[in-house]
């Protein structure tokens, strides 16, 4: 079964994007793995989205994971 929306929202939420990094609510900042492109760079409101969907995802269980795509 594939998270609604709701089960995969964040407590914390995506404040900043740059090209080489993204600052979370609470303070916290990640760089990218990669530089993006100027023209790459998300909105923090994307950004949320991608970042809600990664943490969902390699915070549960990985059979949960690989059998609900």
């Amino acid at each position: 079964m594939k998270p609604s929306g709701n089960e995969r929202k964040s407590e914390v939420k995506v404040v900043r994007v740059t090209r080489t990094e993204f600052e979370l609510s609470d303070g916290r900042v990640f760089p990218h793995v990669v530089e993006l492109d100027e023209d790459e760079v998300p909105t923090p409101e994307e950004f949320q989205e991608i970042h809600d969907y990664w943490k969902f995802t390699l915070t549960t269980d990985g059979r949960n994971s690989i059998n609900n795509k």
